[in-house]
């Protein structure tokens, strides 16, 4: 799991709380028929291993995912905008630089 799976599921995700560093999000029904969400519904747990991510839980019954995640690595700002732009050329310059800024992190 990368940022780069959760923006491609953004348009069945909703924020419901964010303060840097932890995000809440909530997920429609209709992520469950995605092949992708498979990756992320499965990672629950630390973040081990994967750049800029500290752990993640997954509350199914809420329909709910909270990730905790290094605001230095991935700057919250620009995780929201992420999230919510509909400017794809945006989208694909933040995924970018979240690809880049974890990269360096892991070194």
């Amino acid at each position: 799991m990368n940022i780069g799976d959760i923006i491609a599921l953004r348009d069945c995700l909703t924020v419901a709380h964010h303060v840097p560093g932890r995000i809440r999000i909530r997920f429609s029904l209709a992520l469950l028929a995605r092949p992708e969400a498979k990756a992320l519904l499965a990672a629950s747990g630390d973040g081990r291993g994967v750049p800029g991510f500290r752990g993640m839980r997954l509350n199914a019954a809420a329909r709910s995912v909270v990730i905790e995640y290094d605001p230095v690595v991935i700057p919250p700002d620009k995780l929201d905008e992420a999230l919510t732009t509909g400017d794809r050329p945006r989208l694909a310059a933040l995924v970018e630089e979240f690809t880049a800024l974890a990269a360096q992190a892991a070194r």
